[in-house]
């Protein structure tokens, strides 16, 4: 197959198909634009094709996904990054400022991206960073070697194994509603993803912990559609110094708290 014949296959953005092209043949797009009669095996080629007509994810094909400008490695087995959650990364940044020290704590690492991207801005803090998978605490510690940095992982249900005083709590947590069905997820675990309660029930533990410990400040992301379902929550719990925070879309995808402590 010729580089021009594998980029007029249909179903995929062009994007896609260049980025593909490029892993498989090691060139960069320069060399795919530049030599179009190229030829090469497309057996490879074709078989990805149809894994991401099957919606499979390409991040876990390569085992990698960027983030905030950066490389990380995933697989199969862990929630994939997405674009909507680096806004949750501005907001932090902005909070963290107002610390001179801090010991951090993030409830569902994933892959470590958040904590990773933060601790390399803040090194004069203390990240712990927890999950109850596993295989999320085994390629965060990869992804933390190759971007030296120093976060401490744990095997914890939310704070569970966390004796330290905590004093900022940030997390993405499982936020889609149970009944809600995605082909585009089918691939990812549901444990990262779904949660009792309109989606609100991890969200809603993560707070109440939050009171519990006496942090100063606490930072989720969540569905785009719960806003009034945690300001009612918010309310019943008398809790008041808080703001939502849109993502890159303009929906509202999380929320901020200040506890005065």
């Amino acid at each position: 197959m010729k580089i021009k014949e594998a980029l007029k296959i249909k179903e995929l953005s062009r994007s896609e198909k260049e980025y593909i092209l490029s892993k498989l043949l090691n060139k960069d797009n320069i060399f795919l634009h530049l030599n179009p009669e190229y030829e090469f095996d497309e057996e490879e080629f074709l078989k990805i094709i149809g894994l991401r007509k099957k919606e499979y994810p390409l991040e876990y094909i390569f085992n990698e996904v960027y983030f905030y400008g950066e490389k990380f490695y995933i697989e199969e087995g862990i929630l994939v990054p997405r674009d909507d959650t680096e806004p949750l990364i501005d907001v932090a940044i902005k909070e963290f400022n107002s610390f001179t020290k801090a010991t951090v704590a993030e409830i569902g690492v994933g892959s470590g991206i958040i904590s990773i991207t933060l601790a390399k801005k803040f090194s004069q803090f203390k990240f712990i960073a927890t999950d109850i998978n596993p295989k999320a605490i085994e390629i965060s510690k990869i992804n933390a070697k190759t971007h030296n940095v120093n976060v401490n992982f744990r095997l914890s249900n939310l704070l569970d194994e966390v004796d330290e005083k905590i004093d900022i709590i940030i997390s993405n947590p499982p936020y889609v509603e149970e009944e809600w069905e995605f082909d585009a997820l089918k691939y990812e675990p549901e444990e990262a993803l779904f949660a009792k309660d309109n989606g609100t029930f991890l969200l809603k533990e993560i707070v109440k912990e939050g009171m519990k410990r006496e942090v100063k400040l606490l930072i989720c992301e969540f569905g785009y559609n719960q806003k009034k379902l945690m300001c009612d929550f918010f309310k019943s719990l008398n809790v008041e110094n808080y703001y939502f925070y849109k993502d890159l879309s303009g929906n509202t995808r999380g929320f901020v708290i200040k506890f005065d402590n």
